[in-house]
């Protein structure tokens, strides 16, 4: 029993050592394990936990990259993890180049149904979107902002969905370290019977619930397949795809939006306000160009900003919300991909990095985006770094020698798994920032905290609590 005992002790012993002792760690430079047997999980994950009081937003991340250039490796539990940011390596990574010689996790499953959806965010399926974000946005305006500005009362927007919004809401509750710890590096760990992961699953029970719901009032009240191109919703042509045979599909497809969707969209829309709150001249300038779009309008038939091709017009406008994305990236890290077997993969100096099979890639997108190396003045907000033909494009430019920002600038990220609503979501905001800041000021109060919260889905101001008033040009003299 003894000899039973040790020598089961030695193979735990042997399979740590072998753990923690990985090729990669003398390969490639990276920050000392903080624990032998967690390595650096503890220092990354409280780091994430605290973004939104003590740590400055993408730490430690952004000290790695900068101190430990283009290729870092570090360990979280048992995930031996590379954290890229050379732009000939992500190329390569992110099946530009060289196919799916890296996958993601998700796998056939993603493909399936990104084959599924990519039909209804093309080009010309957008453009047939955008009248409707022009009206949901006017609306918007007119009551719940209208109200705000009106009544300088405090305002409840979900008293006729609490349930959903409960859930929602707790869906949004930021995770502690350990519970970090575990989703990001314990296989499975989502499913293991602890009460914050109950509660969770708990909570998306109730928004299928809701969502099933609301597609049987849909089907019930009238048929989706009748409405024209004009007026049909994403959910009328989800559910009139002849591919997505199910209700279920349908609830799956929609709570996909709801978080990767709804969620990413929302979050930016906070950071921009966010932004606008601070910067007067950047809001006049926006007004102006939307005073000079619509003023060519004898809006006899529709807003230019109801129209593709208005919207597309506000220059200034996207870069802001350009900027604003990559000052606050909303998912910090894409989607973690790992090598299916050995691969080499070529770096801007043209050596080539060997990752052994099982070797997680992380792309930190928030850390990227702050690189001295790609932006001048990384942390001002210069929207100007967007707009061709300006001095501060021409500057961040010269950084890169030339080369376009495609795999520096990621917040849809890139490739086969980029964003698939991207279209979607750039014409939504463009929309929404223009309609809003035409008609209305934000200005923050003493209880926001604008310090970056991670709440297991996106990065999102802490406590966003703002005014609104009307904006001068919408003030009845």
């Amino acid at each position: 029993m003894v000899v039973l005992s040790v020598s089961f002790g030695a193979i735990v012993a042997l399979t740590v050592v072998r753990y923690v002792n990985h090729p990669l760690r003398k390969l490639l430079p990276g920050p000392p394990p903080t624990n032998y047997l967690l390595g650096n999980a503890l220092q990354t994950r409280r780091s994430i936990a605290t973004w939104q009081s003590t740590t400055d937003y993408p730490e430690p991340y952004l000290s790695w990259l900068n101190q430990y250039g283009s290729a870092v490796y570090y360990r979280e539990l048992f995930n031996h993890t590379v954290m890229l940011s050379d732009p000939k390596a992500l190329q390569h990574v992110l099946d530009i180049v060289m196919g799916e010689g890296l996958v993601s996790s998700e796998g056939a499953k993603h493909d399936a149904q990104r084959k599924m959806l990519n039909p209804h965010f093309t080009a010309a399926q957008v453009r047939g979107f955008v009248k409707v974000f022009e009206q949901l946005t006017t609306r918007c305006c007119a009551t719940i902002l209208e109200a705000a500005a009106t009544s300088h009362t405090r305002l409840d927007m979900a008293s006729g969905h609490p349930e959903a919004l409960g859930a929602y809401q707790q869906l949004q509750l930021a995770p502690s370290p350990l519970l970090l710890i575990g989703m990001f590096s314990v296989p499975g760990f989502i499913h293991w019977p602890l009460p914050p992961l109950r509660r969770r699953r708990a909570a998306k029970n109730v928004l299928a619930t809701v969502i099933s719901d609301v597609i049987e009032h849909k089907l019930a009240s009238v048929n989706p397949s009748s409405h024209d191109d004009n007026h049909q919703d994403l959910l009328d042509r989800i559910l009139t795809d002849p591919t997505s045979t199910t209700n279920h599909d349908a609830v799956t497809h929609v709570m996909t939006f709801m978080t990767a969707g709804h969620e990413t969209t929302s979050s930016s829309l906070a950071w921009v306000l966010v932004e606008l709150a601070a910067r007067p001249v950047v809001v006049a300038r926006i007004r102006q160009e939307v005073h000079t779009l619509t003023s060519v309008s004898d809006h006899t038939t529709m807003s230019p900003l109801a129209t593709w091709e208005g919207i597309h017009s506000l220059k200034y406008t996207l870069a802001v919300i350009q900027e604003t994305m990559r000052l606050h990236s909303v998912f910090f890290q894409l989607m973690r991909r790992l090598t299916e077997q050995d691969d080499s993969v070529p770096l801007s100096d043209g050596s080539m990095l060997p990752l052994p099979k099982g070797t997680s890639i992380n792309v930190l997108t928030s850390a990227m985006h702050l690189n001295p190396k790609s932006w001048t003045n990384p942390t001002e907000f210069t929207p100007e770094r967007f707009m061709e033909d300006t001095p501060e494009w021409a500057a961040d430019a010269a950084l890169r020698q030339s080369k376009s920002h495609a795999f520096v600038y990621m917040p849809f990220s890139i490739g086969s798994k980029n964003c698939i609503g991207h279209r979607f979501a750039i014409a939504e905001l463009l929309v929404i920032v223009a309609t809003f800041v035409q008609n209305f000021d934000f200005a923050l109060t003493d209880k926001a905290n604008v310090r970056h919260l991670y709440n297991a889905m996106t990065v999102v101001p802490a406590n966003l609590e703002m005014t609104v008033s009307r904006a001068p040009q919408s003030v009845d003299e």
